[in-house]
């Protein structure tokens, strides 16, 4: 599962989102069968709000793995609209897979290494 301690970089407008996207999984997570759906877009908007930021932040100050990480932006996100297009139809199967197993294994993973890295260049971007 996910800690609150394991996903602090340091850089306060990164942190901020990870904490609430934490709290937003968790949610997702908790809600019981036939009422995922709302959870689960809460989740999926603060992500895509989330992203664009940090997008903007890289952008601004040049960050120089800017397209490799919007990239994996664009590809959670893509995953993520599938996953609303099936709930709008009533399956939740393939989002509770994704809660439970997918986003904790690539969330930490991204925090370690792409977002890790992002933080701290945008950290010594901003002096």
């Amino acid at each position: 599962m996910l800690a609150p301690d394991s996903i602090t970089l340091g850089y306060a407008v990164m942190d901020r989102d990870h904490a609430d996207s934490l709290a937003l999984w968790e949610a997702a997570c908790a809600a019981p069968a036939g009422a995922l759906q709302a959870p689960f877009g809460a989740f999926a908007a603060h992500l895509r709000e989330h992203f664009a930021r940090e997008n903007a932040l890289m952008t601004e100050h040049g960050f120089f793995a800017l397209h490799c990480h919007m990239e994996e932006h664009a590809r959670v996100l893509a995953v993520i609209a599938m996953i609303e297009a099936e709930l709008g139809e009533g399956k939740e199967e393939r989002a509770r897979k994704y809660l439970r197993f997918h986003f904790p294994d690539w969330f930490h993973t991204h925090l370690a290494t792409m977002d890790r890295v992002t933080a701290d260049f945008l950290a010594r971007a901003e002096g």
